[in-house]
């Protein structure tokens, strides 16, 4: 009896979606829960996923086994297993559109096929996989269909879809950019050149009503080699019509004109501030250097190669000004490559949590959880969650609009082989680190412990990580001397640290 009680009990927290529960349950006590295998999945442990055996007609089950088999790779493992339960009746209509949409980021193929099984198929994910695989002339007729159903008043994203699958002329693309963020109540986008693609590089936004008063809020840009791309970045902060702001660049040892182009756009703007390190130790790190030099009461982030709509602060500020038990809020964003073409790992749908994008009471959240942790690569995912953890679902609000479009390259931490996601799945090494702060996340949930990351990344780690990510102690020394000069020093410069 005990034991149905404590399974009903897990089964209700999956409902509620309280996975990591489950999964200090089995941490704390030794016993592994019936759900434990899908608890992994959606706190994204695919190796542990994976590696537990699983029998059973829980349809939920299966497709966190079989998706987390194709995220580590095993792709021919995860569609034999597939192909012998779609003879069941195990899975209908909804089990199979459920497991298309969560393979399509590991195994497309396999995606496609599961869904050709159904029919009255969503045409969004439809579409986005035709797409992904090349099939243009097959989405487009499928999209030709949808823009004209009612499916595009619950999925606005067919214009990008559509843009995707024919080739548009910039006007074009830019139409169907705006009929998309009409939906969401967004200010009409334009291009700085008629003549170029719809790219982060080439939008602009005129609004209204600007908004003068209010506390100091920090943008953090962390920038490498990012001389072709951070001029129109800035440019997208400094149209913010929320305008009591400090962007600090922290320039992560460039050796291109990087620097050179900040400093010049600071004179004009005393709003933007410049500095350099004198070593390179990764976006993360350098986030945790500039955060010691910020003013503000509230921080946020901006990569270098993104664009943000002019109202990305005023909207995410707002909540946290009207509530003051929130903590943070989030937004979301689209990723576009330089020929106009939307991208997203995940494959569907196109717009996703952007994961630079928290904005938060910067007191608060440094003295009882710290900031990024101190590694090359993941920490934006690792960061997201511990603010989750501790704070709690209710202190934080996501707005749910595109305020953020960023640059899709094949030169970016996201999407290198060793560090990223490629068409194999995840990379080893992003795997075994999430693996480590999951499960570290969890013993501390299990003990009642919060969750810190130290305020210096010379202090002894928390939970081990790869080699490949960690950060060259001697570099990092280098950048905390230089840190700990500024500290209480004014800026040498206009624009300079």
């Amino acid at each position: 009896m005990l034991y149905l009680f404590r399974q009903l009990h897990r089964k209700q927290q999956i409902h509620k979606g309280k996975f990591l529960p489950i999964a200090a349950y089995t941490h704390q006590s030794g016993h592994e829960s019936a759900w434990l295998g899908y608890a992994y999945y959606r706190l994204c442990m695919y190796q542990s996923a994976a590696a537990l055996s699983y029998q059973g007609r829980n349809w939920k089950n299966w497709l966190a086994y079989i998706v987390s088999l194709a995220a580590c790779g095993q792709r021919k493992k995860a569609r034999r297993i597939t192909f012998k339960l779609l003879k069941t009746r195990l899975f209908g209509r909804k089990q199979k559109i459920a497991l298309a949409d969560s393979l399509a980021p590991f195994a497309p193929v396999l995606a496609l096929a599961i869904l050709e099984q159904v029919d009255k198929k969503p045409p969004a994910l439809y579409a986005a996989l035709l797409l992904r695989l090349g099939r243009k002339a097959e989405a487009q007729a499928v999209l030709t269909v949808a823009l004209h159903s009612r499916w595009i008043q619950q999925k606005p994203e067919l214009y990008l879809l559509a843009a995707n699958a024919t080739e548009c002329s910039p006007q074009k693309q830019l139409n169907y950019a705006n009929q998309f963020t009409e939906a969401y109540g967004l200010d009409t986008i334009h291009l700085k050149n008629n003549g170029k693609p719809f790219a982060a590089c080439n939008l602009a936004c005129h609004t209204t009503g600007a908004i003068d008063n209010g506390p100091l809020v920090t943008i953090l840009v962390t920038a490498f080699r990012s001389a072709a791309r951070i001029g129109y970045a800035l440019d997208s902060l400094l149209q913010q019509t929320y305008r009591n702001i400090e962007i600090i660049v922290v320039d992560d040892a460039s050796d291109d004109n990087t620097g050179a182009i900040v400093q010049t756009m600071a004179v004009q703007d005393m709003r933007l501030r410049y500095l350099k390190l004198p070593a390179n130790i990764g976006t993360f790190a350098a986030k945790n250097m500039g955060i010691r030099l910020s003013r503000g009461i509230f921080v946020t982030c901006h990569d270098s190669d993104d664009w943000a709509h002019p109202r990305k602060i005023e909207y995410q500020l707002q909540p946290l000004l009207q509530n003051p038990a929130l903590v943070y809020t989030t937004s979301q964003w689209l990723r576009v490559q330089d020929n106009g073409e939307y991208y997203a790992r995940p494959v569907h749908p196109l717009m996703r949590l952007n994961p630079a994008s928290p904005l938060f009471r910067k007191e608060i959240v440094l003295t009882k959880m710290g900031a990024w942790d101190w590694v090359r690569t993941g920490a934006d995912s690792e960061f997201s969650e511990r603010l989750k953890q501790v704070f709690g679902a209710k202190a934080s609000v996501q707005i749910k609009k595109p305020l953020t479009f960023g640059a899709h390259r094949p030169d970016s931490l996201m999407t290198a082989p060793d560090t990223g996601y490629d068409a194999h799945g995840i990379s080893e090494t992003r795997l075994a680190y999430w693996e480590a702060w999951r499960n570290w996340q969890i013993a501390c949930f299990a003990k009642g412990k919060i969750p810190k990351i130290p305020s210096d990344g010379l202090t002894l780690r928390p939970f081990p990580v790869p080699e490949k990510i960690m950060i060259d102690p001697e570099n990092l020394q280098l950048c905390e001397n230089h840190i700990l000069s500024l500290v209480n020093s004014q800026p040498t410069s206009i624009g300079t640290y």
